[in-house]
């Protein structure tokens, strides 16, 4: 057995350009990623049940160690407002057929606030879609990784536009509105609402559709 003494007194970039240390991390992960998949196949209902107290440190782990990153996809989850939980390969097959657009992208529709998305979850379930509950603070960083690290996925918070633009489908909505219809309405609602602060778009909706929408970065 070859031993190798680590220095104390050292500085941190030397400590991670060292190769022992970059083995110890590497044997660490490998631990900590193999325990968690232990855990959650012995026993999946109770790690879903302690899903929010781990999934912060799960989620840091992915975003900071390649390795960790790719076990990790065996037990990470993805829950739903509806309390279910979804391990990525188990959300692709759930929603592939359903919500993936007409370029061929499949879009993974998020919340962060049941609460006070609640209108929008509910006019994306109506379609039959299904909305994640991603609601750490770090999450938005894992989502970016995701979509450049899966194929033909992207990430859409459910409030960030109308259901149909969010997941656009090959058929398009046809306006209930002539032109001069149109034209009048569009002037109306610029007499009323401040252009200082808002633009105002009008765009053909389904039917069932919120008639009026306000969006945020």
């Amino acid at each position: 057995m070859i031993r190798r003494d680590i220095p104390l007194n050292v500085s941190r970039s030397y400590l991670q350009a060292d190769g022992a240390v970059k083995k110890i991390s590497s044997y660490i992960t490998r631990k900590v990623a193999d325990k968690l998949k232990s855990l959650f196949n012995s026993n999946r209902e109770d790690f879903e049940a302690k899903w929010d107290d781990i999934k912060i440190v799960i989620e840091y782990g992915m975003l900071s160690e390649d390795k960790f990153f790719e076990k990790a996809d065996a037990f990470t989850l993805y829950p739903t407002v509806d309390g279910k939980y979804y391990t990525y390969e188990e959300l692709e097959n759930a929603i592939k057929a359903n919500q993936t657009d007409k370029d061929g992208k499949m879009v993974i529709l998020y919340a962060s606030n049941k609460d006070e998305q609640h209108s929008y979850i509910e006019a994306a379930k109506a379609k039959g879609y299904e909305v994640l509950l991603l609601d750490s603070p770090i999450v938005s960083h894992l989502m970016q990784k995701l979509e450049s690290s899966k194929e033909n996925i992207t990430f859409a918070r459910v409030d960030a536009d109308a259901i149909d633009k969010l997941i656009k489908k090959d058929d398009t909505a046809i306006s209930k509105l002539d032109e001069e219809q149109t034209k009048a309405l569009d002037e109306l609602l610029k007499e009323l609402i401040p252009s200082e602060k808002f633009m105002v778009q009008l765009e053909p909706q389904d039917s069932e559709a919120a008639p009026f929408m306000i969006t945020q970065p």
